[in-house]
C-alpha cells in the first residue's frame, strides 16, 4: 500500500499554506500584535479575540466568514449585545470580548486595520471553533468518536439521535486533505488504528458518491485508498481505512467504529 500520494499532497498544500502565513507574519509584524491563530472553546463561555496595533490607526474591524462584520469602537462603546471591550486593553486596543459564544461564533474570524498615517491595511485571520459536550475540535470541526461498533446505517441513526435544537449531529463529512490528516493523527494518538464509518455512500447510484448533506464526495488523490472505489453494489458506504486513513468503500452491513460530526442551526445573528 502507498501512502506517499497523500502525504505528499498534503505536504504541498501545508508548504504553501506555510509560505502564505509567513508572508502575512512578516506584513503583520509592522503594525499587528495578534495571538493564537486558533481558538478552541465551549459554547457559553466568554471569548477574547485579541488584536493589537503598534501604530496609530483610524479604525479596526471584525468580521465574521458569515458576514457579520463589528466596528471595534461601536463594540466598545457597548452598541452590540453580547459584546464589549476586553478587560485589558494593552496591545489589544482593536481586540473584542463575546461574552457567551454560541455554535454559530464558529469559524473564520478576521480582525483589519486601517492605518491613520496611510491607507494600509492589514488582516489577520484566526478560527474559533466551538464545540458542545461530548463532541471534540478537530481539524476545524466538532466530532465525536465512537469507539463501539455499528453498522452504516445504525450508526448514522445513532449520531442522528444526538441532535438538539442548537445543533444537528450526523455522520461525519471529511472533505479536506488537511482536516482528513489531522483527524487520522487524532485517531492514532487517541484510539486504536481502527477504521471508522463516516457519511458518504454511493446507495442511490453506483459509483456516485455523496455525503448525507448531499454534498459530492471528492473522487481524486489523495483522499482514495488506491484502486478505490470499486464497481461494486455491495461495497456503498464510506469509511477511513485503518492504514493510512484514505477513503475505502465498505460493505454498509460490517460492524465497526464510526464519527458524528456536530453542525451548528443558526438561528439569529448579533
Amino acid at each position: 500500500r502507498n501512502s506517499k500520494v497523500v502525504n505528499m499532497s498534503c505536504e504541498m498544500m501545508m508548504t504553501v499554506a506555510l509560505l502564505l502565513l509567513l508572508l502575512a507574519s512578516s506584513l503583520a509584524d509592522a503594525s499587528l500584535i495578534f495571538d493564537a491563530a486558533e481558538v478552541k472553546v465551549t459554547p457559553g463561555e466568554s471569548l477574547t479575540l485579541s488584536c493589537g496595533v503598534k501604530q496609530q490607526f483610524r479604525l479596526c474591524l471584525w468580521s465574521h466568514e458569515d458576514g457579520r462584520s463589528f466596528l471595534v469602537e461601536d463594540v466598545h462603546a457597548g452598541a452590540h449585545p453580547g459584546m464589549s471591550a476586553p478587560r485589558n486593553l494593552t496591545d489589544n486596543q482593536c481586540g473584542i470580548n463575546i461574552e457567551s459564544v454560541s455554535t454559530e461564533d464558529s469559524g473564520a474570524w478576521t480582525c483589519s486595520v486601517f492605518l491613520a498615517d496611510r491607507g494600509t491595511e492589514f488582516h489577520m485571520t484566526k478560527t474559533v471553533t466551538a464545540c458542545h459536550t461530548p463532541f471534540t475540535a478537530v481539524g476545524g470541526g466538532c466530532f465525536y468518536f465512537h469507539e463501539f461498533s455499528k453498522n452504516w446505517h445504525n450508526a448514522r441513526d445513532y449520531c442522528r439521535g444526538m441532535s438538539t435544537s442548537e445543533y444537528t449531529v450526523d455522520l461525519a463529512t471529511v472533505d479536506s486533505c488537511d482536516q482528513l490528516g489531522i483527524i487520522r493523527q487524532f485517531i492514532l494518538m487517541t484510539y486504536e488504528p481502527v477504521w471508522h464509518w463516516i457519511g458518504g455512500s454511493d446507495m442511490n447510484e453506483e459509483s456516485n458518491w455523496h455525503w448525507v448533506n448531499g454534498d459530492t464526495v471528492p473522487s481524486s488523490v489523495p483522499f482514495w485508498y488506491p484502486g478505490h472505489p470499486l464497481i461494486d453494489t455491495t461495497a456503498n458506504c464510506l469509511c477511513l481505512e485503518e492504514d493510512y486513513g484514505y477513503y475505502y468503500d465498505y460493505d454498509c452491513e460490517n460492524i465497526g467504529p464510526f464519527l458524528c460530526e456536530e453542525v451548528p442551526i443558526t438561528t439569529s445573528y448579533k
